[in-house]
């Protein structure tokens, strides 16, 4: 059995939702710019984007799918259903409750999450006004990941990934429209912007549940029934060891709300850190998204069977695969953040200034894409025996690193603090996990060796890109045609892709047979 294949479905999906993400972005940024609706925009989704994020790349998979796939093999799909209906059950109640909450609380919130903002009253007001309305994405967002969680128990792994096209898709239409001039001014093109991405999550979980009626599963939630208390105790119990698993699976995001709130005390760097960490989610949403949805239930099955060959295969896959794109991507980002920031952002209300520091803060952030992929590999190690304790210490103790290193930047440089506190913060965090882990990971013969040839092929490509670029440079410059400095920056990406592909296949790193080999049927 190889996981090239599925990691590489889910992989796809995700970059084609993160490619049409960042589309979106680069028309956000012309249409609101840096200003304070850009910041206001940010800010009303940083919890709703925290949540939906924590319960996408595997919150959600590492506590439902053990559970699920087990149910699946000991009384088949009939028991896995039943379960599914009582915990989903729960979770509609709940999700209800939080969103009534986080209506009538959300002053406090804005005020917790973006508190650079209560300096100006007018701006907290908007932020408010826009965080009511975004806020009920998050109820949309759950029930949605719990069925994507019951589709990846069952291998259907593409169907789930491809979902959140349609609220990129919603987007990019509605900005076209904003564009053209539809809109009177900022203020009202944010509240459009953020009401369109409140129907695309009714969307997005109308299609996976269609998705799951297609595979001959009938959702039949019972709200009334988890108020009476007349569901299975085991669906109560499971989401009570939830929060902690979302919070393990989920920590490297609330490093960048933490960051947000940095950020948040100057104006304009909230959306500059937005801006920057979009084209640093391009290859994380990639790797991280495809690992932490196809390597849990592998492990978890190779644990529960007492298979280590199992473990050791999926582990040694997943470890490869990610050091195939991510050690590129941040050597790749970091040598070409100004071009690419430039190129790309530097249009409309998106001011020069603007993408000068847009660019230093991603080229600070990519620092972090190797970490925050390495928790990716190292935490089914623990989720698959259902051990968060150590986890959660790890990532409280990365949190408290974070913010002791972006107080001490900001005395510095304040542009840089927020996305250094990040990078402190997750490598804390990774080191921790792998101390922890020890014992627990299981790996092939000659897979480090894999790896380190890996990154020697990496560092090989950015010395060829970084040469290549220094001869570029007149062309790529702010004054030259947007479609010649589309193709420059196009041609240094396909040439270090080229070199990077060609060295590492002929180093042994990986195989295209690799790719074409299926999942072997459970």
């Amino acid at each position: 059995m190889s996981l090239a294949l599925p990691f590489t479905i889910v992989g796809s999906a995700t970059l084609a939702s993160r490619v049409t993400g960042f589309v979106r972005d680069v028309m956000i940024a012309a249409a609101l710019g840096t200003g304070p609706v850009a910041d206001i925009y940010v800010a009303a989704f940083l919890i709703p984007n925290l949540i939906r994020k924590m319960v996408s790349e595997g919150a959600f998979n590492a506590s439902l799918v053990p559970r699920l796939a087990r149910l699946e093999r000991e009384g088949g799909k009939q028991a896995m259903q039943g379960f599914f209906d009582d915990l989903f059950s729960i979770l509609l109640v709940a999700t209800i409750l939080l969103v009534l909450l986080a209506e009538l609380f959300m002053p406090q919130m804005m005020t917790l999450l973006a508190h650079g903002f209560a300096a100006d009253p007018g701006k907290l007001d908007n932020a408010v006004l826009f965080g009511r309305i975004a806020f009920p994405f998050v109820g949309f967002v759950i029930l949605g990941a719990a069925i994507a969680a019951l589709l990846n128990a069952l291998d259907r792994f593409a169907l789930a990934a491809l979902v959140p096209l349609a609220l990129n898709l919603m987007m990019i239409c509605v900005l076209a429209v904003i564009l053209a001039g539809a809109t009177a001014g900022p203020r009202e093109s944010g509240l459009v912007l953020v009401s369109t991405v409140l129907a695309a999550g009714l969307v997005q979980l109308v299609m996976l549940w269609m998705a799951a009626r297609r595979l001959g599963l009938v959702l039949s939630p019972r709200p009334w029934d988890a108020l009476a208390g007349r569901i299975d105790p085991g669906a109560w119990s499971l989401l009570l060891r939830m929060l902690p698993a979302m919070v393990v699976a989920g920590s490297g995001h609330v490093h960048m709300v933490m960051a947000s709130q940095t950020a948040s005390l100057e104006p304009r760097f909230l959306s500059m850190l937005y801006f920057a960490d979009r084209l640093f989610q391009l290859p994380l949403g990639f790797v991280a998204s495809a690992i932490g949805v196809v390597l849990l239930p592998h492990v978890s099955r190779g644990f529960q069977q007492g298979d280590g060959g199992a473990m050791a295969q999926a582990q040694t896959e997943s470890i490869i695969f990610a050091s195939l794109l991510i050690f590129p991507a941040t050597i790749g980002l970091w040598i070409l953040a100004e071009p690419i920031v430039s190129i790309l952002f530097q249009h409309g209300a998106f001011l020069a200034e603007d993408a000068r520091h847009t660019a230093r803060i991603l080229k600070v952030l990519v620092l972090a894409l190797p970490a925050f992929v390495l928790i990716k590999v190292v935490l089914p190690s623990f989720l698959a025996r259902e051990e968060m304790g150590r986890p959660i210490l790890a990532a409280l103790l990365a949190l408290g690193v974070n913010g002791g290193v972006a107080w001490y930047i900001r005395g510095v440089d304040a542009v840089l603090a927020a996305p250094g506190g990040v990078v402190a913060g997750v490598w804390a965090n990774t080191l921790l996990l792998v101390a922890l882990a020890r014992g627990r990971m299981l790996f092939q013969p000659r897979a480090f060796w894999r790896v380190a040839a890996t990154l020697f092929g990496a560092l090989v490509m950015g010395w060829c890109i970084d040469a290549l670029l220094q001869a570029a440079a007149p062309v790529l410059a702010p004054g030259r045609g947007f479609g010649l400095r589309v193709a420059v920056l196009t041609g240094l990406c396909l040439a270090g892709i080229v070199i990077f592909a060609g060295l590492t296949r002929l180093l042994g790193v990986y195989s295209l047979a690799a790719l074409r080999r299926p999942v072997a049927p459970r």
